[in-house]
């Protein structure tokens, strides 16, 4: 029977290819292949992040769209007045995002995961007995985990 290997792209409309084009190569993203006007496409260590064109309003909402960045803060602060942002980064457990808007409207949030900072987490929640041991429990509101 045939399986489904691995996640292979992501397709996002554009109203203005080209504008779009400038707006993830301002990210960092290299263009790999490009038709004028009908296609874009970058590759993500193996994951495709394909542009292509539509006349169809965007629905403001979140895409969905995780894209990893190695320092947030930074890109924020030298990007901050040359594309949208949505909000200031936001310091998790798990790590820092802040959103973005691409120019055709769609919203993707770039993430700086924060593993040693899990870590700690996991590891003071299992010295206060929490139930970040493995054992599957229900817990109050305030605990680290739920099943």
């Amino acid at each position: 029977m045939a399986r489904i290997q691995q996640f292979a792209m992501v397709i996002i409309p554009e109203p203005d290819v080209q504008e779009a084009v400038a707006f993830y190569q301002k990210l960092g993203l290299e263009l790999k292949f490009q038709v004028e006007g009908k296609w874009a496409e970058f590759d993500l260590q193996g994951v495709k992040l394909g542009l292509c064109p539509s006349n169809n309003p965007p629905v403001e909402g979140h895409t969905g769209i995780v894209l990893a960045v190695d320092d947030v803060r930074e890109m924020y602060t030298s990007m901050k007045d040359s594309i949208t942002f949505c909000n200031e980064p936001v310091e998790a457990v798990h790590g820092i995002m802040v959103s973005v808007k691409d120019p055709g409207g769609n919203i993707l949030d770039l993430y700086q995961p924060t593993p040693e900072k899990v870590k700690e987490y996991m590891e003071g929640a299992e010295q206060a007995g929490g139930c970040c041991k493995g054992e599957s429990s229900e817990q109050d509101s305030d605990s680290c985990c739920k099943s």
